[in-house]
């Protein structure tokens, strides 16, 4: 009895802000080792790391609750318009977000080969697509949504529950100009995650998301002015399409989707 108290004591049971905070930086920190050995033991990465996340955000599943995947991989039916309006909605939210990465870039601007120095992208497209949107999409959302998200909607009010989730995932990505994105992309992966309890269709749309980001260019246009140099940005017509497509998909989802809140707390964590 006293070692399940003890047990129980320390749990990472990821319920508020904090016990989540130490949570991601206990698997982070398994993640960042590992690659770390792999780096010493000069082993090429590949998907290495991204199968040593996925891994250990399952084994954290298991470990807080021997039912948690089964709760968090329910499978639940949804009509084909629902899907094509987060698509429509999601694709304006990505012309919006890479206007504000734009201003963004202005005043942090990205040092010089940064990104390509941070991250290992594999040669060839399907490979491409399994590290950068497949592997993200589904582990991130497994964890910031499906064990994090979940939790706090017990815990905290649903706008609540959502900011604080889509704050950790932003700052987990540890780089000035994907945190803010992040932030925003996840204040949506968290409303359709409460909205339609479906963790399959969060890990589509996330994977959906990284795919636009990583391949779709959008046009720029060179600003000029008496503060900077140039400003890249968009044209006028691309930011209104952009706010247009975001708002007609979340209106129809607003109007015609099924909406499923959370309602009582043992539905959300047994």
């Amino acid at each position: 009895m006293k070692k399940n108290n003890i047990s129980k004591k320390f749990s990472i049971n990821p319920q508020n802000l904090v016990r989540a905070i130490i949570l991601c930086l206990f698997i982070d920190g398994i993640v960042f080792s590992a690659s770390f050995l792999l780096f010493l033991l000069n082993i090429t990465f590949g998907f290495l790391p991204d199968i040593i996340f996925l891994l250990t955000v399952m084994i954290v599943a298991v470990k807080l609750d021997k039912n948690e995947l089964r709760r968090i991989f329910v499978w639940r039916e949804m009509p084909v318009f629902i899907f094509a309006a987060i698509m429509v909605m999601f694709f304006g939210l990505v012309i919006i977000k890479s206007e504000i990465l734009n201003f963004f870039e202005v005043l942090v601007p990205i040092p010089k080969g940064f990104f390509s120095d941070w991250f290992h992208v594999p040669e060839g497209f399907f490979l491409t697509i399994i590290s950068i949107a497949i592997f993200p999409g589904f582990t991130e959302e497994v964890l910031y949504r499906g064990i994090i998200a979940r939790r706090f909607f017990s815990t905290y009010s649903p706008r609540k529950a959502i900011l604080l989730s889509s704050l950790i995932f932003a700052v987990v990505h540890m780089n000035p100009w994907q945190i803010v994105n992040a932030f925003i992309g996840g204040i949506f992966f968290g409303w359709i995650y409460l909205r339609y309890r479906s963790i399959w269709l969060c890990i589509f749309i996330h994977i959906y998301h990284n795919i636009l980001v990583s391949y779709v260019k959008f046009p720029h246009v060179r600003v000029e002015n008496s503060a900077y140099l140039e400003i890249w940005r968009h044209p006028l017509w691309l930011d209104i399409l952009g706010i247009f497509l975001f708002l007609f998909g979340l209106f129809t989802l607003i109007l015609t989707g099924k909406k499923n809140k959370v309602v009582a707390k043992a539905e959300v964590v047994e």
